[in-house]
Parts: C-alpha cells; sequence; structure tokens
C-alpha cells in the first residue's frame, strides 16, 4: 500500500513563532508576571518551537523554559536541537527523579537559586506542571507563584493567519490518512493494524505522534472510548476512528469518521449516523462571533433519551498544537462542568458527536474542525461523508 506523502505549504515560520511570542508576552503582561516558567512539551512547542523529546519531557521533565516579559527566552535542558527561538541554553534543571535520583529538594532549591537571579527578590511568576517541591522551594525564597497554564491557554485561543494555514496542512494529512484506512478496511484486518495506518501517515509527512488509540469496531463502537485492539474487523461492522494526531508543524488534526464493512448498512446503523450528522451540522452552525460558551450549550441539538447517557464529553472544543481550550459542554453537564467565554474571530474548534444508545448496539462518533471567522464559521475539515449511510 502506498503511503502518500504531501507537500508542504510555504509556511513563514518565522511569522509563526513571532506571532506565538507576542501573544505569550500579552497574557504575561496582563497577569502581571516577571517570568514565565513552561515545563508542558505543547507549551514549549507554543512558545519556543521547541520539538525534542515531547512525549519523554511530559511524564520526565528534562526542560524547563525560562521567559522574560521583554521575550528573551533560556532553556534548560536539551540534547541538540538549535533551538531557533532560544536566545540561551543551559544544563538542565534535574527536577524529575530520572536525572535528579529520589530526592529533589536540593535540585529545587538550585531552581529557586536560578529564578531569584533572572528576576530578584519578592517576583510574582508563572509556573505549569511542576513538582510540589519546587513551589516550596519558590515560596521559601519569597517568590510568589501562580499558574501559567491558563495564560498559556489564552495566548494559544486567538490563531494567526500561519497558524491557519499549519492547521490546514496538518488536516489534509490527517484526511489523506483516512483514506488510506478507509480503503484498507477489509473483513479479517484488525483494529490495530488499520489504526497504525494513521501513524504511518503522520510520521511519513512529517508529523508528531497520536493522542489515544481512539478506533473501534462492531459492538465494540458503543460506548465510546474503546481503543483499537487485536478485534479483528468483520463484515457489516460499522468502523469509528477519531484521530487526535499532531501533525506536521505540531498542530492537531481532530477529526472523526465512522463506515460501514463490505455490507448494505442497516436501518440502525443509517439512523445513528444520521443523528450523528445532524448534531454536528446544528452546532457547527452556532460557532458565531461574539456568542457565548453557555448560548452554545443552550442551543446545541437535543437527542431522544436513550442517547443521553452516553453522549460525549462536550460538543465542541478548541483545537491548535492539541485539544485546548475551550471545552463546551452538554446543557446537561452545565451546572456541574460548564464554564462561560466567548467565541471569537480565528479561533478553530473542533464539533463533536458521538450517538450510541444505552440499550445497546452499534455507536457513530463524528467530528469536524471549524474556524471561526467574522461572518460565522469555515469548515475546515472536508474529507467526505458517507453517502450509504446519509
Amino acid at each position: 500500500m502506498e503511503i502518500p506523502v504531501l507537500e508542504k505549504p510555504d509556511v513563514d515560520i518565522d511569522a509563526v513563532r513571532a506571532y506565538r511570542r507576542r501573544r505569550v508576552l500579552e497574557q504575561m503582561d496582563a497577569a502581571d508576571v516577571e517570568l514565565l516558567v513552561l515545563l508542558n512539551p505543547v507549551s514549549l512547542r507554543y512558545a519556543a518551537d521547541w520539538r525534542e523529546y515531547p512525549l519523554f519531557q511530559s511524564r520526565i521533565q528534562i526542560y524547563d523554559l525560562f521567559v522574560d516579559p521583554d521575550g528573551n527566552m533560556t532553556m534548560h535542558g536539551g540534547y541538540g536541537s538549535d533551538g531557533a527561538a532560544v536566545g540561551e541554553q543551559h544544563p538542565t534543571h534535574r527536577l524529575n527523579s530520572f536525572d535528579g535520583g529520589l530526592e529533589l529538594e536540593e535540585y529545587s532549591r538550585r531552581f529557586a537559586s536560578d529564578v531569584l537571579t533572572a528576576t530578584g527578590p519578592g517576583a510574582r511568576i508563572a509556573v505549569e506542571q511542576i513538582n510540589p517541591s519546587v513551589v516550596v522551594a519558590l515560596r521559601e525564597q519569597g517568590v510568589r507563584v501562580v499558574d501559567a497554564e491558563p495564560l498559556i491557554e489564552a495566548a494559544r485561543y486567538v490563531k494567526s493567519a500561519e497558524e491557519i494555514q499549519c492547521l490546514r496542512h496538518s488536516i489534509a494529512v490527517a484526511e489523506a490518512a483516512i483514506d488510506v484506512m478507509r480503503s484498507a478496511t477489509e473483513p479479517g484486518i484488525t483494529e490495530n493494524q488499520l489504526f497504525s495506518l494513521l501513524h504511518q501517515v503522520n510520521i511519513a509527512n512529517d508529523g508528531d505522534w497520536i493522542d489515544a488509540r481512539m478506533l473501534c469496531s462492531g459492538p465494540r463502537t458503543n460506548p465510546w472510548y474503546q481503543q483499537s485492539t487485536d478485534r479483528k474487523i468483520a463484515a457489516g461492522d460499522l468502523v469509528a476512528v477519531d484521530t487526535d494526531m499532531i501533525g506536521p508543524f505540531g498542530y492537531c488534526a481532530d477529526i472523526s469518521r465512522t463506515w460501514a464493512v463490505d455490507d448494505t448498512p442497516t436501518l440502525q446503523q443509517r439512523d445513528l449516523y444520521r443523528r450523528a450528522h445532524s448534531e454536528i451540522t446544528h452546532n457547527a452552525a452556532l460557532l458565531e462571533p461574539g456568542r457565548t460558551f453557555r448560548e452554545v450549550s443552550e442551543k446545541a441539538f437535543q437527542h431522544d433519551a436513550e442517547f443521553i447517557a452516553h453522549r460525549y464529553t462536550c460538543l465542541a472544543h478548541g483545537v491548535g498544537l492539541s485539544d485546548e481550550y475551550p471545552k463546551i459542554v452538554y446543557r446537561q453537564d452545565w451546572e456541574t462542568e460548564g464554564y462561560d467565554g466567548e467565541i471569537m474571530v480565528d479561533t478553530v474548534l473542533s464539533v463533536e458527536s458521538f450517538v450510541g444508545s444505552e440499550r445497546g448496539g452499534p455507536g457513530v462518533k463524528l467530528e469536524d474542525m471549524y474556524l471561526v471567522t467574522a461572518d460565522g464559521p469555515e469548515r475546515l475539515s472536508s474529507y467526505p461523508f458517507e453517502e450509504e449511510l446519509l
């Protein structure tokens, strides 16, 4: 089977980096912080275009990035990356037991000392995803510590034209992968074999990773969140996939499709598919600038009672370098999980639907990505729906 490799668009990477740096500095200024310390690999990619060992960094934090109010960036740790957006590189602070052993207090104190050198005493700094011992060491030095995650999420929310260009390319790669999987679907192939093709197309096109193994078939399509296994796909099954793909340029393509295998779809399969298609079509039309998250939740598509229990975790969410702020929940979940905000121009959201009855039977997963423009939502993902199921 030939693996498609798409031509990369001529993206102005310097413009991408400059825009993201400006967004970060605006949030630092708004939060009145003198230093931003980043460890999340997605945040490192956003602020400094740092791509080295992202999955390793997600569990063993070998890098930490200092960003000052002038936009100067100092990376601690590194194995040879050119660090084009980073001004200085220094040795790792060893804030993990892999590098620092089981007693991290001394390394935490050294880290706090470096923060004081960068800011002076009494500074207000924003830090994300760091060990409690580090926060203790900082506070012992009189440093005021606040959460960095809300700053970064707010920065990432509004996209530049170049970021949209990156997202379009990542989506194109994901859709090429869906096409490969769709073509390879035949009775006897396993879910894992089929899902591996998404990884192969992504890596062949200079993508990064897949967030989850979200492909299932037949009776495993309901309820959702059953990840791929060695189950052999059979004639008459539905196959459902959610790409969750961190693709080229580090941007996420979050698209879901469901198709039937080698048989005429049943009336039940077609009914579920039509419901899911109606939901994402209805909810996408609500993504207008100025509309609040609560309004979207209140006006969202309503399913029959038997489909409520197995609903997806949200009806829409932000997408950029990964799934991101905001998460807009269903009205049933608003009082316990909802938070308000405003849909803005140049934001990108995935609109989700999972339809599966609480009584059992198959399920259908569909999802598309939309850019919010001044004139309303523009569909970014374009992989065709299944005509035989509509």
